[in-house]
């Protein structure tokens, strides 16, 4: 499984700006503290994705996430790629690994994490979820109006949604079609 955290905000849906030749064009600035942070994880056998909003990506999102995927695959041993982002590191994380690993070394443990390079599509697959999904948001600009509308767009576009990126079968292989 990939993870990540991605930040909705409220100027992704806009990404174009249209004005006469030779004429300076004004683009009103929002409020940047309008934002939404999802945690997302994407299974790297079977494409589907998972999404969670949280009020900001933290280190206690960060361990709410690993549970839910616990939770999810409550038999399973899981490999789980993400970036080095700060709120994936700290004394927090590593105690909820210890605990979750029973004290075994952390390729032998229930979880094992493995370091992606940040914001590096070529190395971690949910780049292009994020990708893709806002991308579906700018075409679909003139639609929404509010913010709310773009979150909910956003949560419908990828919630359970199968992702088929030929780089999933990189990493596993005898994924079906």
């Amino acid at each position: 499984m990939f993870l990540d955290a991605c930040f909705l905000l409220w100027g992704d849906c806009c990404g174009y700006a249209w004005g006469k030749r030779n004429t300076r064009v004004m683009i009103p600035m929002g409020n940047p503290k309008e934002r939404q942070a999802f945690y997302g994880g994407i299974d790297a056998r079977t494409g589907e994705m998972h999404l969670a909003p949280y009020p900001k990506a933290e280190r206690a999102a960060t361990t709410d996430v690993l549970t839910d995927v616990l939770f999810r695959s409550p038999d399973a041993t899981l490999t789980i790629g993400w970036d080095n982002a700060r709120w994936h590191r700290g004394e927090e994380g590593t105690h909820f690994l210890t605990r979750v690993n029973g004290g075994l070394a952390p390729e032998d443990g229930r979880i094992t994490l493995i370091a992606c390079a940040t914001n590096d599509p070529a190395q971690n697959p949910i780049e292009d979820v994020w990708h893709q999904a806002k991308t579906d948001l700018r075409e679909q600009r003139l639609e929404a109006t509010r913010f709310a509308e773009v979150i909910d767009t956003f949560e419908r576009r990828l919630e359970r949604q199968i992702f088929t990126f030929p780089k999933l079968q990189m990493y596993e292989p005898s994924r079906p079609e």
